[in-house]
């Protein structure tokens, strides 16, 4: 079957390129939509017809763009947005890539057929960004900081959120303190650049050696745990992770080497979710307001696709905040 990269490579343009062309986007000259049209021709392409559906329940879709629907956070924030979709009497779409390239979201979210978009995928890039600027679809992003016409971002505020948990920890008397990052995303750095600004605030070391990556992962967390503990490494006093998957992996590892949380070493997720609430010992934590996010998002979504004129969309911060749980204790001396 004919696909639209075959009749990319035939007119000898971007995959993006064609996907506005067949979706009369107005952002091509005419030399190169005539060009696409004739490869197409000539290649007998056939658009999707599921596409084409879409397209025909335009006004009254929108879409969901994610990366992954794995963990509590996924499945939390899809339900809320789901419900405010049927709600307000909106079809809701959910589209998943996991390594597409930024032109290959562009393009799935230009082809999608829906009214409007939330999308968090840390895998698009700006140059696409500004090229869904061009075509003027209503999206709001939950994963970064970008307005404009058209545009907006809801998001949580990591930076308040993991600066509320590093200032808790220091003043339990922590003071050599590790850090779980997850994968390479705006929450991440968020949350990394406040460990190291309280860290710094407070006039205290940023060890590399007890900084570990396990990309938001439990199981990846745990593994880590288990090889830092073999090298023999001081045991720093505590550790915050980046999100409550690699709080309770860390844990796991901990408490199998003999090591006892808190009473060794305290240990901070964030996000708040069911790992965090019903494990033993339960994590001190840093609650994320994800249904509110989703909510938010839809709701800033559709004031953007209901306005007659385009309209200047804006970025809007959600406030985390500080559970205490058993996973942390004040450190004596």
């Amino acid at each position: 079957m004919v696909t639209i990269k075959d009749v990319a490579k035939e007119a000898g343009v971007a995959i993006s390129t064609v996907s506005n062309v067949l979706n009369n986007v107005d952002v091509v000259s005419e030399d190169t939509r005539q060009k696409v049209l004739d490869a197409a021709e000539k290649l007998h392409y056939v658009p999707n017809m599921n596409a084409k559906f879409l397209k025909s329940n335009k006004k009254n879709s929108i879409g969901l763009f994610l990366t992954s629907i794995q963990g509590d956070f996924y499945k939390d924030l899809i339900q809320a947005v789901h419900l405010q979709c049927k709600l307000k009497g909106y079809q809701l779409n959910i589209y998943i890539s996991n390594e597409n390239t930024s032109e290959e979201i562009y393009s799935m979210i230009i082809s999608s057929g829906v009214e409007g978009a939330i999308v968090l995928n840390e895998h698009l890039s700006q140059e696409y960004i500004d090229r869904l600027a061009m075509a003027h679809m209503p999206l709001v992003f939950i994963d970064r900081e970008y307005c404009g016409e058209q545009m907006s971002s809801v998001i949580i505020d990591s930076m308040e959120g993991a600066t509320l948990a590093m200032e808790y920890l220091i003043k339990q008397g922590h003071r050599r303190i590790g850090f779980f990052h997850g994968i390479f995303n705006f929450d991440d750095e968020c949350r990394y650049n406040a460990y190291e600004n309280v860290l710094k605030k407070y006039n205290l070391p940023i060890d590399e050696s007890i900084i570990l990556r396990a990309y938001f992962e439990e199981t990846l967390a745990y593994s880590e745990m288990r090889v830092f503990l073999l090298k023999g490494t001081k045991l720093p006093e505590a550790f915050f992770c980046a999100n409550d998957e690699m709080a309770w992996g860390c844990v796991r590892a901990l408490m199998e080497a003999g090591i006892n949380v808190p009473d060794d070493i305290s240990v901070v997720g964030f996000d708040d979710n069911a790992v965090a609430r019903y494990n033993t010992p339960a994590i001190t934590t840093v609650h994320s307001p994800v249904a509110e996010l989703g909510t938010y998002a839809i709701t800033e979504l559709i004031r953007l696709m209901q306005s007659e004129e385009r309209v200047q969309g804006g970025v809007f911060r959600l406030s985390p905040a500080l559970v205490l749980r058993d996973s942390c204790k004040l450190r004596i001396g």
